[in-house]
């Protein structure tokens, strides 16, 4: 096994006024000797090292006041909030002597996560949330088996006014969807590889913190 290098190019901006927030990444790795499972049994991964790869993409967040002073006017309004991050992954082969110019896989190609909050001046906030992955992407070097796109949502209530505490609860996948949340990966799959893995079901979480 040789030792992976790479080069990699990157530029960003990350900002924050009263009522938008913002993050942007754009990069590039142009990978040598890149560590992967190319080949792989019943889960098993034999790491080798492929050719030359390249990884590139977008990291894109933000968050934006929708509405404010709904409810609670004058200089703290309250607020409905707009989170949004989305991921693009071009991962893909360089010229490679078996598998050409194919994807990488085991990533997705398009990754979204959004909420939509309503904020009170006094700490307390609520609101939907999605997941979305609407694409399928493959699951081997060879690129002849993929998974399947899915969206979930859930719902979440929570207090956080910048104090020492806060707390939330959260509901994720009410509509118990089911899904493929993750893949291993082999050079070369069928229909029958053992790669998909399964998404949680309905569930709540719960959380508190306590900062000093």
């Amino acid at each position: 096994i040789k030792a992976q290098r790479a080069t990699t190019f990157e530029i960003g901006t990350r900002g924050r006024r009263e009522d938008f927030t913002w993050d942007l990444a754009a990069y590039r790795a142009e990978i040598d000797n890149e560590l992967q499972c190319l080949y792989s049994a019943f889960g098993n991964c034999q790491v080798s090292n492929a050719d030359k790869t390249i990884h590139q993409g977008l990291e894109i967040g933000f968050g934006v006041s929708v509405l404010k002073g709904m409810m609670a006017p004058g200089p703290s309004p309250d607020r409905l909030w707009l989170n949004v991050s989305y991921t693009l992954n071009d991962f893909h082969f360089d010229d490679d002597p078996t598998f050409g110019n194919n994807q990488l896989p085991g990533a997705p190609r398009h990754f979204v996560r959004a909420e939509l909050l309503y904020k009170h001046p006094s700490g307390f906030y609520f609101g939907p949330n999605i997941e979305w992955v609407p694409q399928a992407y493959f699951v081997d070097s060879a690129n002849t088996l993929k998974t399947e796109g899915y969206g979930i949502w859930g719902l979440k209530l929570g207090f956080d006014n910048g104090g020492p505490f806060s707390a939330y609860v959260e509901a994720r996948n009410l509509a118990d969807t089911a899904y493929i949340a993750s893949a291993s990966i082999i050079n070369v799959a069928n229909a029958a590889s053992p790669l998909f893995e399964p998404g949680t079901g309905r569930a709540v979480f719960a959380g508190i913190k306590y900062r000093w």
